[in-house]
């Protein structure tokens, strides 16, 4: 067996787990009215069907509507909200996974009018819980929680996981940094547990002493005076003592996010030492995450005895048949996760919601699935970036005839530069896992071949897909055809000797991560931005990040500023307060976005044959954007 200790079987209280692989929770938002629907019972159901031991479904809300987010949020409180998650249920249930709810409680209440010690946040008044509840308000937020698992039990759930990370109000209770309280719920490690040990209490009560409780707890909180992983291990003895079946030990608070999602800049398994510390405090499982990004090192933690299990969020988000890959020795097949926390973060991708920059299935299982070709086509492929390399794989999948022509020596497109960048070495696994889909497929590939529209006609195909990429843009500003400057692009591929003082006209991803790149003690660095912040685009972890290492690399960040010429050894610029000014340059690099690259498709315009247009050379976009592009392509052919 490959992995054998990742693939053992494993328990969890009453609960019995195919093997040590679980997927935490990952609110996708998807419900529409509070109901399950389609979209995030296929999302769900690709996950245990990929063979994933347990998952921990989104969270519903318990104390509608006081603590309710909106229709995106679960309901179970009322039949017609219930049938739907029942159903959901079933389908993870059918595939062979277990299914546990999160207990939480949100860390502020919200309210249309003014409270007293709340805070006004636009047209709505945030109440912190954690210090300003009352004890009789605890006992009644302990109640509904303790009524959510027994509906959770009642429902079909397997377990109900403890919310007790990640900032919110039990967390906030046990932080000494956080609790301001000076009652019985403050003050003493044992105080600040109180509110843990009592809901662990009441749910076993109310949900059945058999009924598995897992807790996830945060275990270091990085901050100063905050949580450190000895008293962490202190509470975990107490709560496995209450009647905790299980911990997951993470780590992090609101202002330490970087650390419980971690990014790219991130080593792989950075709360491992935090599961070690606590499975050495209790006798029940203990659950090791935060970028358990490989079966290998899934393996390792639990061989060595670091942890039981281990929690894989992104890794099955990028590739929900990773366990059963992994299972079958399959390792080049797994499409391994970036980290690169964009599509996946925040609130996703307009239209979408949260889904995946190398996976473009997800949250596309219920609507996008490969299926045979009515009538099989000759395909063309122009353009071996990434649209056009997906959508080719996806194409043959589909039983079509695909031939793929890129005119430069390799595949990749702007793929094969990604990596180059800071901390974005991992990219390189998604260019890896693109070009070995292809060599599986039947495409046939032709490297440096030029697509004119003659050669195309005479390659007579039924369907052209135009993945011809893009341009670099380059704005109306004088002085910019001089030989100190150069496109962004042409720093990574070309990599040209330049000087001490560098002025990078545009602050989007590609301006600062190249001033990221070329910053240090022996050149200066100048970032110019015409909008009102830099990285408008990036989510708000690896922006936090990115800003942090510009700012300790001393890169000057200038924004609301319009840069007017450019001279030798000079750019003129005018400043948020109209005034011009003058920044000393030896050398420029222009990074304000793409064009699309639309020559072949308007050459084809008026041919009689089908032209898809993808990727960059439709809209440019990010890595994303141009898999999901030429997969819908691809399955409209």
């Amino acid at each position: 067996m490959n992995f054998p200790s990742l693939f053992s079987p494993g328990t969890i209280g009453a609960c019995s787990v195919k093997n040590r692989i679980i997927m935490p929770l990952y609110p996708t938002k998807y419900a529409t009215d509070s109901r399950a629907n389609a979209k995030m019972l296929e999302f769900y159901r690709a996950r245990a069907r990929g063979g994933v031991g347990l998952i921990v479904l989104d969270c519903p809300c318990l104390d509608y509507p006081r603590a309710y987010k909106g229709g995106h949020e679960l309901r179970i409180d009322r039949p017609e909200y219930r049938a739907s998650v029942v159903e959901l249920l079933q389908a993870v249930h059918e595939e062979g996974a277990r299914a546990f709810m999160q207990l939480n409680y949100p860390k502020e209440r919200s309210f249309d009018h003014e409270v007293a010690g709340a805070k006004q946040k636009g047209d709505v008044w945030k109440l912190p819980l954690a210090n300003t509840m009352s004890v009789t308000e605890a006992g009644e937020i302990l109640g509904l929680l303790a009524k959510g698992a027994r509906m959770a039990r009642e429902i079909g759930y397997d377990g109900v996981e403890i919310q007790a990370s990640y900032g919110d109000l039990v967390a906030q209770l046990l932080s000494p940094v956080l609790n301001k309280r000076t009652d019985d719920f403050g003050g003493s490690l044992t105080n600040r547990a109180r509110f843990l040990l009592s809901l662990i209490g009441v749910v076993k009560e109310a949900a059945g002493a058999d009924f598995p409780v897992m807790v996830k707890l945060v275990c270091a909180e990085f901050v100063e005076h905050g949580l450190e992983v000895e008293e962490a291990a202190e509470i975990a003895a107490l709560a496995a003592a209450a009647g905790a079946d299980a911990f997951i030990a993470n780590g992090g608070n609101k202002a330490t996010k970087f650390v419980t999602i971690p990014g790219h800049d991130s080593p792989a398994g950075p709360l491992v030492d935090l599961a070690a510390r606590i499975k050495e405090a209790v006798a029940v499982p203990v659950v090791a995450i935060a970028k358990i990004n490989s079966p290998a090192l899934a393996e390792e933690i639990i061989d060595q005895g670091q942890a039981d299990f281990v929690a894989m969020t992104r890794p099955l988000v990028a590739d929900p048949d990773l366990p059963n890959k992994a299972a079958a020795g399959r390792m080049a097949d797994i499409r391994g996760c970036v980290y690169c926390l964009e599509d996946c973060a925040d609130k996703g991708v307009a239209g979408i919601g949260r889904c995946c920059l190398v996976n473009p299935f997800a949250g596309h299982e219920f609507d996008w699935p490969v299926t045979p070709a009515s009538i099989k086509k000759k395909v063309l492929v122009v353009g071996g970036g990434p649209a056009g390399m997906q959508a080719a794989v996806i194409a043959d999948q589909r039983g079509h005839d695909v031939e793929l022509w890129e005119q430069e020596p390799e595949l990749g497109g702007q793929l094969r530069l990604a990596h180059l960048a800071p901390f974005k070495e991992e990219m390189a696994e998604a260019l890896r896992y693109l070009r070995h889909c292809l060599t599986a497929s039947g495409v046939t590939v032709r490297l440096g071949k030029q697509a004119t529209a003659a050669a195309v006609m005479a390659h007579t195909p039924d369907t052209v897909v135009a993945a011809c990429g893009s341009v670099s843009a380059c704005p109306q500003i004088s002085g910019l055809d001089q030989t100190q400057v150069f496109h962004g692009r042409e720093i990574y591929a070309r990599q040209p000797p330049l000087g001490r003082r560098l002025v990078i006209i545009g602050g989007g991803d590609l301006g600062c991560e190249t001033a990221d790149w070329l910053a240090g003690p022996d050149r200066e660095v100048t970032v110019v931005e015409i909008l009102a912040q830099v990285l408008h685009r990036m989510k708000k972890i690896p922006r936090q990040r990115l800003l942090d290492r510009l700012a300790a690399k001393m890169v000057v960040v200038l924004t609301e500023t319009r840069v007017t010429a450019v001279a030798p050894g000079a750019v003129h610029i005018v400043g948020k307060d109209g005034e011009p000014r003058t920044l000393t340059a030896d050398n420029v690099i222009l990074a304000v976005g793409s064009a699309p690259e639309k020559r072949l498709p308007a050459a084809l315009s008026n041919k009689k044959i089908q032209v898809l247009v993808v990727g960059d050379a439709d809209v440019p976009g990010n890595l994303g954007a141009a898999l999901r592009s030429g997969t819908e392509a691809a399955l409209a052919i």
